[in-house]
């Protein structure tokens, strides 16, 4: 399953950066998410690249399908890895995954941040791939849908907390 995604920013690309490399910022964004047992277990730095570790337990956004309530549920831990490059001054890159404890499934995408001084957008294309006989396709598809809506919510707190 692909997903793909904008995220216009009334603020400027700095500013963006800077917020989504703050571990004040993750961990107030994260509250407000309904995460718990967040650690930030890496988070680097400099002109040109970034690297972003991120440990949780989350919910699923809806309510599990029972035919797939042995690989996720109702509180799942969640591993996210986040490396950024910069490309030029009005762009970065991001290659992220997402590992869902106990869950047969493969997360991964690609982030394009583009913008200037005064606004930005944050481009997102995600991939789900889950290769159980039979549940797979429906798995992914799942995981997808929450992916979804986890990301909007998301997206939807960074703005609340500019």
């Amino acid at each position: 399953m692909e997903l793909t995604l904008e995220h216009p920013y009334e603020v400027g690309l700095d500013h963006i950066i800077e917020r989504f490399f703050s571990e004040h910022h993750i961990i107030e964004k994260n509250e407000k998410l309904g995460s718990r047992n967040l650690r930030v277990a890496e988070l680097k730095r400099d002109d040109a690249a970034a690297k972003l570790v991120i440990e949780r337990e989350m919910m699923a956004s809806a309510p599990v399908p029972g035919m797939l309530a042995s690989f996720h549920r109702e509180w799942n831990r969640v591993r996210q890895e986040e490396h950024w490059f910069k490309k030029d001054d009005g762009e970065w890159h991001c290659e992220f995954r997402v590992k869902i404890d106990g869950v047969p499934a493969r997360i991964k995408g690609i982030m394009r941040l583009l913008g200037n001084g005064n606004r930005c957008i944050n481009y997102v294309n995600l991939s789900v791939h889950c290769d159980v006989p039979f549940l797979g396709k429906k798995v992914a598809k799942f995981l997808a849908e929450d992916s979804h809506a986890k990301i909007e919510r998301e997206y939807e707190v960074t703005r609340q907390l500019l």
